[in-house]
This record gives C-alpha cells, sequence and structure tokens, in this order.
C-alpha cells in the first residue's frame, strides 16, 4: 500500500456507489488491500484485446476515455469516465479479453482494488451483484433497495421537502383498521344508527365471511332512502353503492390514490384473499400527504366557467408532488395526469360547445371525434407541455363541407384558445395551432394517412410521425378503430414505410457520459446543457412508435408499446427492462426538475444544467443513455433505408 493515509481513501469511497452502502469495518478492510496508482495523460491503461484487467480502478482524480478501435483505424468514443467513476470490471468479470481501450485523458489518480477481493465482493454482497451486473435495471433496482437518501439522489427532490418517512408507504400503513360493517340485510335504520355511534360518514356491508359486497354512505342515505322515500327496514343491500373497489393491503398508497382517481370513488376496501382488513379514503391519503387527486378530478366535471378550468392544473402539481413524495413511479404518476388532462379536455369540449350554442352558432352539425396526438396520445404528456390534437368529423356532401368545416374551425380554435389558458402552451408548429388544418372529414383524414404510408419522405414524416399516436379521448363514432386497421393493412402491404420512418427519427445519439459539469457526445464535444426528451425520451417513443407498428401492436403509450414488442419476441426480455427503467427514470427525473422549478419560482425550459446532477443521476443518466444508443442501433439494422 502506498503512504496515501488510509482515512481519506475510506471517506472518499464512502462517496461512490456502491462503498456507500458498505458496512465501515468491511471497507476499512477493503481499503487496506487497495493501492494507488498514477497515470499520466495519454497513457493506455487497458488496451482492446489484452488479457483481461488484474484490478477494478475506482477514480479520485482526473478522467479516463473508453473507446471502441474501427476497422477504419479511428477509435469509436464509447464513454468518458471521471472522479468516483470505476473502469477494468467488465473483463475482470467476465475473465475474457478487454473489449475496449481505456486512456488516461487526464492525468490520473486511481484506486486499484485487486481482482480476487473484488470477485469476492460481487460474489457475497448483493449490492456489488446487482450493481455491476451490467444490467440497469438491476442496478436502478439496487439504487431504489439502498438508503432512502438514494430515492431524493435518483430524482434530485430534496428541496420540495419530500419527507422520506412517506416515500414508499403501503396502503396498512394508512388505512383505518376499526372498521365498522354489517351484513346486506341490515336495516338502513340500523345501520344509520351504527354510522352515528360511531361518529362516521360510511359503513362496509359484507358478507358473513367478510368479503365486502357494498358500501353504504351519507350520501346513499340521503340520495337513496330519504329522498326517494324508502322505509327504515329497506335491507342496506338494496340503497348500497355496489362494486365497491378492492386494494391489497401490501400495495403502495399512491397505487391507492390512483384507483380513487380513476374510478371516482373516496374509499377503497382493503382486502387480503376476499376478506375485509380495512378501508382506507381520501382523507387518510390527504391527512398524510395534504393533498389528494381525487378531489381535484371532481372538480373538473363541475367547473362552469373557463376561468375556474384555468386554475385546476396548477393543483395538479401538488398532487404530482404527493405521488412523488410517496414513491410514485413514472408510469403512474404519467397516468394519473394523463387522466386529468382528458377530463379537463372533455370538460373544455364541453364547456365550448354550450357557449356556441348559446351565441347562436348551433350544436356541432354531425357527429365528431377528439383525437390526442404525439405525447398526450401517448398519455405520457409532462407538465406544462402543449396538447396536439385533431377534429375528425363524419363524411358529408359536398355542398355542406365548407358549413361544417367553418363550425368545427371555430370550435377547434376556441378549444385550443381555452387549453393555453390552462397552461398547455406547446411547439407552434403544433396541429391545435392551426384550427382549419385540424378539422377534417373522415375521408380526408383516411387519404392523409394513406399518403403518408405510401409515398411520404422522411422530411414529411418527421411532422407526421405525431398522428401515429392517435388516440380519441372524445368519440361519437367508430373512426378510430376503422382508420387503425386501415394503417395497419397500408403498412403491412408497403413495408419500405417503416424505413423511411426510421430515417425521419434523428439520428443524434445520446451523451456517452459525464465529465464534471458537462456532457460529452459521442464525438467527444462537451455540452453545457441537456436535453433530456430530445436527447433521450423521443428516441425511444420513436422507436417503441416504430417496432409497433411493424408488430401491429395498436396501443400507444411508450411502455405499454415496449411490453407488446417484447411479448410478441421482437426484443429480449433484458432489454425490454432495460429500456422501461431507462424511460421511467428519465421522465420521473424530469418531472421532479419541473415540480422543483415550479416550487422555486424558476423555468428552465426543456434544458437541464449536467452540473446540478448528482452522482447517482448521472451513472444512472449514463447507463440509459447506453441502453438507448442500443436500441437505436438495433432499429437501424432492423429497419434499413
Amino acid at each position: 500500500m502506498s503512504d496515501f493515509p488510509l482515512p481519506r481513501i475510506k471517506d472518499f469511497l464512502q462517496s461512490v456507489v456502491p462503498f456507500d452502502a458498505m458496512e465501515e469495518s468491511e471497507l476499512q478492510r477493503l481499503v487496506g488491500l487497495m493501492d494507488l496508482a498514477y497515470f499520466p495523460r495519454g497513457e493506455v491503461i487497458i488496451q482492446t484485446g489484452a488479457e483481461p484487467s488484474k484490478n477494478l480502478y475506482v477514480i479520485m482524480n482526473g478522467s479516463v476515455r473508453v473507446t471502441l478501435p474501427r476497422q477504419s483505424g479511428e477509435e469509436l468514443l464509447i464513454d468518458v469516465r471521471g472522479e468516483g467513476d470505476t473502469f477494468g470490471a467488465l473483463s475482470l468479470l467476465q475473465g475474457e479479453q478487454a473489449l475496449f481501450t481505456v486512456t488516461a485523458q487526464e492525468d490520473l489518480l486511481a484506486f486499484m482494488l485487486p481482482d480476487e477481493p473484488f470477485r469476492a465482493l460481487v460474489r457475497d454482497n448483493q449490492v456489488f451483484k446487482r450493481h455491476f451486473s451490467f444490467s440497469l435495471a438491476r442496478n436502478i433496482d439496487a439504487v431504489r433497495r439502498a438508503a432512502d437518501r438514494h430515492t431524493t439522489q435518483m430524482t434530485g427532490t430534496g428541496s420540495l421537502g419530500l419527507d422520506a418517512v412517506l416515500t414508499g408507504s403501503r396502503v396498512h400503513e394508512l388505512m383505518s383498521k376499526k372498521l365498522l360493517t354489517c351484513l346486506e340485510a341490515t336495516p338502513v335504520k340500523a345501520a344509520a344508527i351504527l354510522m352515528t355511534q360511531r361518529k362516521v360518514g360510511s359503513i362496509m356491508v359484507c358478507e358473513s365471511g367478510g368479503r365486502p359486497l357494498g358500501i353504504l354512505t351519507d350520501t346513499d342515505l340521503r340520495v337513496r332512502v330519504l329522498a326517494a322515500g324508502a322505509a327504515p327496514d329497506t335491507p342496506v343491500a338494496e340503497v348500497m353503492s355496489q362494486s365497491v373497489k378492492a386494494i391489497s393491503p401490501q400495495a403502495f398508497a399512491f397505487e391507492a390514490m390512483i384507483e380513487m382517481a380513476r374510478h371516482g370513488v373516496h374509499h377503497l376496501a382493503v382486502t387480503e384473499g376476499q376478506r375485509l382488513v380495512g378501508v382506507i379514503s381520501d382523507h387518510d391519503l390527504t391527512m398524510v400527504t395534504g393533498s389528494s387527486p381525487v378531489g381535484v378530478m371532481k372538480e373538473v366535471a363541475k367547473v362552469s366557467s373557463l376561468e375556474h378550468l384555468a386554475g385546476l392544473p396548477r393543483r395538479m402539481n401538488r398532487v404530482m408532488e404527493t405521488l412523488l413524495r410517496l414513491g410514485g413511479s413514472a408510469e403512474y404518476m404519467l397516468d394519473v395526469l394523463s387522466e386529468f388532462n382528458d377530463r379537463l379536455t372533455l370538460r373544455l369540449l364541453r364547456l365550448t360547445q354550450q357557449a356556441m350554442e348559446h351565441e347562436g352558432l348551433g350544436p356541432p352539425p354531425v357527429q365528431f371525434s377528439w383525437l390526442a396526438l404525439g405525447s398526450a396520445g401517448r398519455r405520457e404528456q409532462a407538465l406544462n407541455q402543449g396538447q396536439d390534437y385533431a377534429v375528425v368529423y363524419a363524411n358529408v356532401p359536398p355542398d355542406h363541407e365548407e358549413a361544417v368545416h367553418g363550425w368545427f374551425s371555430e370550435f377547434a380554435r376556441r378549444v385550443s384558445e381555452g387549453l393555453s389558458s390552462c397552461g398547455f402552451v406547446g411547439d407552434p408548429d403544433a396541429v391545435m395551432s392551426d384550427s382549419r388544418r385540424c378539422c377534417r372529414s373522415e375521408s380526408s383524414w383516411e387519404e392523409s394517412f394513406m399518403a403518408w404510408i405510401s409515398t411520404a419522405e422522411p422530411p414529411v414524416l418527421a411532422q407526421a410521425a405525431k398522428y401515429f399516436d392517435l388516440r380519441a379521448v372524445y368519440a361519437e363514432t367508430g373512426f378510430v378503430e376503422t382508420l387503425w386497421n386501415k394503417i395497419l393493412g397500408a403498412i403491412e402491404r408497403d413495408r419500405g414505410f417503416l424505413g423511411r420512418l426510421r430515417r425521419a427519427g434523428s439520428q443524434r445519439r445520446p451523451p456517452v457520459g459525464f465529465l464534471r459539469q458537462f456532457a460529452v457526445e459521442p464525438d467527444g464535444s462537451y455540452l453545457d446543457r441537456l436535453n433530456l426528451k430530445e436527447v433521450a425520451l423521443d428516441p425511444v417513443a420513436w422507436a417503441a412508435r416504430l417496432m409497433a407498428l411493424d408488430q401491429k401492436v395498436r396501443q400507444t403509450n411508450t411502455l405499454e408499446r415496449l411490453g407488446a414488442v417484447a411479448r410478441l419476441g421482437l426484443l429480449k426480455d433484458r432489454t425490454a427492462e432495460d429500456l422501461y427503467e431507462a424511460y421511467s427514470f428519465i421522465t420521473l427525473l424530469r418531472i421532479a426538475r419541473r415540480l422543483e422549478e415550479n416550487h422555486n419560482g424558476h423555468d428552465s425550459g426543456a434544458y437541464l444544467d449536467p452540473a446540478s446532477l448528482n452522482r447517482v443521476q448521472r451513472k444512472m443518466l449514463k447507463e440509459s443513455f447506453q441502453v438507448i444508443g442500443q436500441l437505436q442501433e438495433f432499429t437501424a439494422q432492423r429497419y434499413p433505408d
């Protein structure tokens, strides 16, 4: 061992993942096995094709370039690694010739852990095994299982005051266990007396074995008993709210919030097997978190003015904070946000229609559908992001086309302005910005899709791709289903469309990693700001759309598309898992940053400062970028020019 002070080595390693998860005594023992090495700038430390590395290197100071030689003699930049990063693990664990060349980019100081102690550590320590498993899904899982502080490290939400105590809360921790129940034959008067005695607003109706059948609430007593003139001895089974929704006590609290919001209920039965063990209400969640999505969701339907409607999206920020605080996944958070956006849009459609009728413009002249496109069509719309929509109305005779088109153009213009007033300000080239272009008959839309598939070149498809994420928010006809049948049939007849669509997407590759305050591009250049949507999320969404159309998958959500094509065998399960984790992690990071900016009154737009990322975030982003780059290579090979 060199003369470098052991305490300083230990202090340094305690800030490096995954050494930071080790017990202090074990870390102290490991430090005693390490050597400190110096490599001048330009020295090759590991050579492609050479014997496996004899050490795991932990960079203390300086940086290295990880490259792969090409047949042309050039070096392809794979990664740049700096302080706190490691290298040498791949060839060491696999016991094979080195795949990559590692060169000191700057004068380098690195701690070296010999191969045998390192292999033993990976074999015996689950944290190290997951970390060096070379699977993004496993690495993210390792971080989740580590100390609570890693949750904040992953999303960067410390300034939001998101308590670690609440992160990952389970239903059984928050539910009411003092149950008030009755049998289905119980008279409503007896049930009302029990509710009064216990000072509660509901009673669960169960079978004798404990299986919940329904719930009787104060509202049921007012509406179905008193107002309806029901007799006091009426069995509760005749007036209770049936089809009570149930959830497991082991489910996460955010899942309960989502179930309540989705079904518009205030209570969930908590069951083990089919036996009632508790009840959780939105009040239980609100008491802990200060917010619940159920109230916001229900308030949308009650809004009678655009001014009131415009204030509701701001309240959704608090709901999203709550979900983040409770450990909500990206999939669940986007689901809640999309549900809210859909309800807000539906209410806006209704208010706009009422206003036009009141002004003498009349009701819709024919049946129509309102379609969500792009991120809204994929149910992946971020906070304060623009919404792309299209209006499809039933075919009419040529002599009626102008009048019908005029009504829907005005309708779309007003709805677009309403969406803007609610904070959905997006790309000025979005469909909704041109109310005349976004409103067309069914036959006109069909012609456009068939033309895109059969003749459109990549520049046109770059603008048209969002239309292949279409989803009906409001539909009076079966046009969407009919259109999907025609789209998939046309693609089957013209497979060349898939290659043109692939080329229409951005060919830009994600950064290879980070060095100090910069992100490092594949060409070796440095970025001081990063658009995660542009370099990471959009490429995954584009590839998932491409593979879904190839495999005749009708889902539009990116994560659902990835899962579907994996089940069909187009993607390997591990690849699909890694892509799922990469997309989810980056989505959560973007949501957390937007919430933090809203909380602090700042707005950096779409850009992220790489210098603001902590070590855990950098590691996860770098591995996510690698997985996304592999996906781009796969689609380029499968859908050639």
